[in-house]
């Protein structure tokens, strides 16, 4: 399997879904280029489908593998499906991105050159204060989900640590690259959603602030035989229901190897 995160974010951000699904299958959870430690810069989502098939064959990974996108890494997964359909057997995509009802105007304005880039930095100034307030009322009511007390939560997590420090530099940098590429290269991904022909659920958060519902529903409209998957939480299910999420990616697995078993026994003679 392998987990490819969303925008900001790196490989870490899988870590409770990894240690679900590790011992039954082997997990790969790379960082994307522009984050964490990969030294690549930011690219575009069908660039970073290139570079993951890289990492798929320099890592030895088998054919076909069932894979989990987050948010912009659900755009890489279908584009990583579409470029490369051998490899791929399963999609799960998690509050994904991949038709128009994907973006917001809030999206399409970070796009903007420097006017992105001042949204973010004016960020640092008006939401810190927000997101402290959110981690604060969490430690004192654990069940909160903190993902939907604060508006426009992947720009608070481009501009502003956990720690209410400012990101400043390269992560804010890969945010910008990512946004314009994801506006440019939404629509032809859109176009060729009908080509995917893998066992693929779209699963959303019925709370999501950030890919809603909405646009989940019109992603698994588009790709034929999709399931649609609405689970409690906002956008960040990885971190929110791991567990639930786990039993949906289990589930994709054996749909995956049934669909490679049927193939083989067709494709084997007198069988």
């Amino acid at each position: 399997m392998v987990l490819v995160h969303g925008q900001p974010g790196a490989g870490g951000d899988w870590a409770a879904l990894a240690g679900l699904l590790s011992a039954e299958h082997r997990v790969l959870a790379p960082d994307r280029p522009g984050w964490g430690s990969e030294a690549r810069g930011a690219m575009g989502m069908a660039a970073n489908a290139a570079v993951l098939e890289e990492m798929l064959q320099a890592a030895g990974a088998q054919s076909p593998v069932t894979v989990v996108g987050h948010s912009l890494g659900g755009g890489v997964a279908l584009e990583l499906a579409l470029m490369h359909p051998a490899r791929v057997g399963a999609l799960v995509l998690v509050g994904s991105v991949g038709v128009a009802e994907s973006l917001s105007g809030f999206d399409r304005l970070l796009a903007v050159p420097v006017v992105g880039s001042s949204i973010l930095r004016a960020g640092v100034a008006t939401m810190r204060g927000a997101l402290i307030t959110a981690v604060h009322f969490s430690e004192r009511h654990p069940g909160a989900r903190v993902a939907n007390l604060v508006p426009s939560l992947a720009t608070v997590q481009a501009a502003i640590g956990s720690d209410g420090r400012p990101i400043v530099g390269r992560s804010r940098q890969s945010f910008l690259v990512e946004q314009r590429a994801l506006l440019a290269e939404t629509p032809e991904l859109e176009r060729a959603l009908c080509r995917i022909a893998v066992p693929t659920a779209v699963v959303t958060g019925a709370s999501d602030r950030v890919v809603g519902p909405g646009a989940a529903r019109s992603l698994a409209v588009r790709i034929p035989g999709a399931e649609l998957v609405t689970l409690a939480g906002g956008h960040l299910l990885p971190f929110e229901e791991p567990d639930k999420l786990a039993e949906v990616v289990r589930r994709y697995s054996a749909l995956s190897s049934a669909v490679r078993g049927g193939r083989r026994r067709r494709e084997t003679p007198g069988a």
